[in-house]
C-alpha cells in the first residue's frame, strides 16, 4: 500500500520499535495533518475519532521511518532506467521515508545547482520519500580532483563519495579525510581495486567451472587495508559502503576495537544468493544476478551474519541500482551490474537474518545507525510530532510479483521466487 498524503488515520493495535517503548505492549496511533495526534497503550474500548480512516494493521509493528543510505537514481540524465517519481514510490513501497542517492546522474551531483536541483524536486512532486545528496568527492566522480567539499556541505550534501567508483589515488582521500574533518563530514568508500577488480563474478570454483573471469575478494580486502592506513594517518572518519568479505569483516571490526572512526554496510541482498547459484539451473548465467561487489561464498555470508550481530556491520542499504532490458538482458559478460532493491531490501534481509539478528536491531541498522551517520535529525514517536512512521508486518512471507513493482525497471532476482522474502510493509507515513 504507498503512502498517504491527507487523510486521517488511526493505526489501531500496534507494537512499536522503539527504545522509549516496550515492544510487548500493543498501542494505538492517530495521524492527521503530518502529526501523530493520538498515541495511547492499546484498550479495547478505545473508539476511533471522527474521520479518522482505520488502517487494517492488526498486530502489526511500528517504527520510525526507514533511512536508505545508499541508492542509484538516476534522474537527472538517464530517466529512462528511473525517476525521482518512480523511485519515490518504490522507496515508500519498501519502507523507506528517506533515501541518499549517489552522485552518478548526468550531470554528477557536484555543484550547489545539483542539490538545489533535488530539494525543488522533493518539493515539487509532495513525496512521503525525501532524496538527500550523496555529492561527488571528485570531479566527475573520475577521482582525480577534489570538489569543493565545504561548499556542497553547507547546500546539504549528507556525504562524500564517488559512488559507484572508488576512490583509487591515495593522495584525493588522503586529503579528503583530512579536509572533511573541519566539517565532520562523511567520506564514503567504494573499496575495490580497480587493477583487480575487472571480472564479472566471484573469482572461485564456480566461477571457473563457468568460464567467467572472476572478481577476488583480495580487491576489497587490499582497498580497505589501504584506506584503514591512510585513516590512521590523517583521524577523521570513513565509511565502507557494500563490503561483502569475511576479511573485510574482520578487518573493520580489529579496526574498530583499535578505536578508528571506521563504518561500513552491506546490500541488504547480499547474502540472499552465494556465488554457486549462478551455476544452478534456475540461474544458470542469469544476469540478474549480476551484482557489485559479487555473491560470494558460505564463508563470507557467515561472517556478514557474525558482523551484522556483534555491531561491526553498522547499516544496511538497499543498492538500489535500475537498469533497462538494453544494459541488462545480455551475455553475462557484457550485462551490467546491479539490481533494483528498493521494494525488496527489508525482506531480503530479514529472511536471512531471522535467527540472528531481532527485528529490534535490525531496524535499527535501518533507522537509528544511517541517520546518525548521515547527522539527520532522529525522528520521533510521540503525541504532536511530525510524523515518519513505517508500518510492517516483520514475518509475513510474500513473493515479489512483476505488477507490483513501481520501479521503472525491471532488473530483479527476486520476482515470482519462493521463499527468499519475509518482512512485509504496510504503509509509510512522513
Amino acid at each position: 500500500m504507498q503512502s498517504e498524503h491527507t487523510t486521517a488515520y488511526w493505526l489501531p493495535k500496534v507494537k512499536i520499535i522503539d527504545t522509549e517503548y516496550d515492544s510487548k505492549k500493543e498501542f494505538c496511533i492517530g495521524i492527521a495533518e503530518g502529526k501523530i495526534t493520538h498515541l495511547r497503550e492499546y484498550n479495547p474500548s478505545i473508539t476511533i475519532p471522527i474521520n479518522y480512516k482505520k488502517i487494517d494493521c492488526e498486530n502489526a509493528f511500528v517504527s520510525v521511518g526507514w533511512c536508505d543510505m545508499r541508492a542509484l537514481v538516476t534522474e537527472p540524465g538517464m530517466e529512462h532506467r528511473e525517476t525521482l517519481n518512480t523511485a519515490s514510490k518504490a522507496a515508500s513501497l519498501g519502507g523507506f521515508t528517506q533515501v541518499a542517492i549517489l552522485p552518478n546522474t548526468e550531470p554528477v551531483i557536484e555543484s550547489k545547482e545539483n542539490i538545489y536541483f533535488l530539494e525543488q524536486e522533493n518539493k515539487k512532486m509532495n513525496s512521503k520519500v525525501e532524496f538527500l545528496a550523496i555529492a561527488a568527492l571528485t570531479h566527475k566522480a573520475e577521482g582525480q580532483e577534489m570538489t569543493q567539499m565545504y561548499d556542497l556541505h553547507k547546500a546539504g550534501a549528507v556525504a562524500f563519495s564517488d559512488g559507484l567508483k572508488n576512490i583509487s589515488h591515495t593522495g584525493v582521500l588522503l586529503r579528503a579525510l583530512q579536509y572533511a574533518q573541519a566539517f565532520d563530514g562523511l567520506v564514503m568508500q567504494l573499496p575495490s581495486d580497480k587493477n583487480l577488480a575487472n571480472g564479472q563474478m566471484h573469482e572461485g570454483i564456480t566461477s571457473t567451472k563457468l568460464g567467467l573471469k572472476g572478481l577476488p575478494s583480495i580487491a576489497e580486502e587490499m582497498m580497505i587495508q589501504r584506506d584503514l592506513e591512510i585513516l590512521r594517518y590523517t583521524g577523521g572518519k570513513i565509511h565502507f559502503s557494500t563490503i561483502s568479505t569475511a576479511r573485510s569483516v574482520e578487518l573493520i571490526r580489529k579496526a574498530k576495537q583499535e578505536g578508528l572512526q571506521v563504518t561500513c554496510d552491506i546490500a541488504a541482498y547480499q547474502i540472499s544468493f552465494l556465488d554457486e547459484d549462478l551455476a544452478k539451473d534456475l540461474f544458470i548465467f542469469d544476469t540478474f544476478l549480476k551484482v557489485f561487489p559479487p555473491f560470494r561464498t558460505q564463508n563470507d555470508r557467515e561472517a556478514i551474519l557474525k558482523g551484522l550481530k556483534d555491531n561491526t556491520i553498522d547499516v544496511i542499504v538497499s543498492n538500489h541500482n535500475p537498469h533497462d532490458e538494453e544494459t541488462k538482458k545480455l551475455e553475462f559478460d557484457l550485462a551490467e551490474f546491479g539490481i533494483i532493491n528498493f521494494q525488496t531490501a527489508f525482506a531480503a534481509i530479514r529472511k536471512q537474518t531471522e535467527h540472528v539478528l531481532s527485528v529490534e536491531k535490525l531496524v535499527e541498522k535501518f533507522t537509528t545507525n544511517p541517520r546518525k551517520l548521515l547527522k539527520l535529525e532522529q525522528p520521533q514517536i510521540k503525541e504532536g510530532q511530525k510524523v515518519n512512521l513505517t508500518v510492517f508486518y516483520p514475518n509475513q512471507e510474500w513473493e515479489f510479483r512483476k505488477e507490483a513493482n513501481a520501479s521503472k525497471s525491471k532488473n530483479s532476482p527476486f520476482f515470482e521466487l519462493k521463499n527468499n522474502l519475509k518482512g512485509k510493509v504496510i504503509i509509510t507515513f512522513s
